[in-house]
């Protein structure tokens, strides 16, 4: 089979896409590594035994922004003591570097002022690595930012290699117009099953793994938190940092449940009498419903013909989408309709038939709507692809 030049270009289209969303993905996992590994070393130092110290000398060091202002680090030496040794351990807390808020250092250099004694917390197989706030800090909250590199990286990842989209017609290549089928209706005879855009249970898996890979690291910072809320160490700045993150994991979760119960909605199956359409040809849809259709207040099926344009503004890449037909196959008040039922419609001979280049593309889709009081609405779309118009009989060659 010939290789066609769009297809080469999909093909390096993908090509580009698969390096793009992988360096993205790395980025963000390399990024993550390195804010994120405070956490690592909190859950290690639990069992770090515990070990009066003194403290030797403590500041707040000024140090210049990047942007002109300045940030500020907690500066402390410690001694302590471990099997008769003396040790001087240098080091406040995991996360290093320095961030804004002076207030909160100083104040934890009020509290550590030299010849205070305190406790630090000592590594059981390495006498010198020594911590003083050995739990978690609000500042490693700011390591949760690349991650949304990493999830978007992900999830293009996803996209390109899972997702591929749908094959076109056999003998048309995207945005050149397919040969006119043989046959006096220049038609294939049998009746087709349309398929839908996406399932319910694939919405619904989708949901639940990013809501689980989102709160499960929310969660382990959250838990880290209250229990420095229960020792009394209540750090304002750090819960006021977490919250947002708390509520998109809860929208998330709703989002979840909402796709949980739409999974038990009645699940619509939608049949063309040809398996290929043409501009200006008239085509009857069947449909059939499995289910408790009793519970649709009401449904709609419409034909909508949508175009979409990719292109750049600046560095970011936009798409715009607008209708350029709707058609309505039917409307019904009265759920039972969905079990069963026929409908004709005309595509529009004046419009554009089904087309696909690398920016533009012109789609046809079929669109299910139904009305279910306090539960989740049926929302079903089922692509289709339409064909130029036809020779007419009789007409040129």
């Amino acid at each position: 089979m010939a290789i066609t030049k769009s297809s080469k270009d999909r093909a390096k289209g993908r090509g580009f896409l698969v390096v793009f969303f992988t360096i993205f993905m790395l980025f963000g996992l390399a990024m993550s590594a390195v804010f994120l590994y405070p956490l690592v070393q909190i859950a290690r130092a639990r069992d770090w035994r515990e070990v009066p110290c003194t403290i030797l000398t403590s500041r707040v060091e000024s140090h210049s922004g990047s942007k002109g202002g300045s940030t500020y680090s907690v500066e402390v030496a410690y001694e302590y003591e471990i099997d008769g040794q003396r040790h001087v351990g240098m080091r406040y807390k995991f996360m290093s570097g320095s961030s804004s808020g002076y207030d909160g250092k100083k104040e934890i250099v009020d509290r550590l002022r030299p010849g205070t004694e305190t406790v630090c917390y000592v590594n059981r197989h390495d006498a010198g690595d020594a911590v003083i706030e050995r739990g978690f800090t609000g500042d490693i909250l700011f390591g949760f930012i690349p991650m949304i590199f990493a999830v978007i990286g992900a999830g293009g990842l996803l996209g390109v290699l899972v997702f591929k989209g749908r094959s076109p017609n056999p003998g048309a290549a995207p945005g050149i117009p397919a040969p006119a089928l043989e046959g006096p209706a220049g038609r294939l005879s049998g009746a087709v099953t349309l398929k839908r855009s996406n399932s319910p249970a694939t919405r619904f898996g989708c949901s639940v793994l990013f809501a689980l890979f989102w709160n499960g690291i929310v969660g382990v910072v959250a838990v880290q938190g209250f229990s420095h809320w229960q020792a009394g160490r209540f750090d304002g700045c750090a819960s006021l940092i977490l919250v947002p993150f708390v509520l998109v994991g809860l929208g998330l979760g709703v989002l979840s449940l909402y796709f949980f119960l739409g999974l038990f909605n009645p699940s619509p199956e939608l049949r063309l009498s040809s398996p290929t359409v043409a501009l200006g040809d008239t085509v009857e849809i069947e449909w059939k419903t499995a289910g408790n259709v009793d519970r649709v207040k009401s449904f709609t099926i419409t034909l909508e013909g949508r175009e979409e344009a990719t292109y750049r503004r600046g560095t970011s890449t936009s798409t715009d989408k607008s209708t350029f037909a709707r058609i309505p196959l039917i409307h019904s008040d009265r759920g039972k309709d969905l079990r069963r039922g026929k409908a004709q419609f005309t595509v529009p001979a004046d419009s554009m038939h089904s087309f696909r280049s690398t920016n533009n593309k012109f789609v046809w889709l079929i669109q299910l709507k139904g009305d279910i009081p306090r539960w989740p609405d049926i929302g079903e779309e089922y692509p289709l692809e339409v064909l130029p118009l036809r020779p007419s009989p009789g007409g040129p060659a």
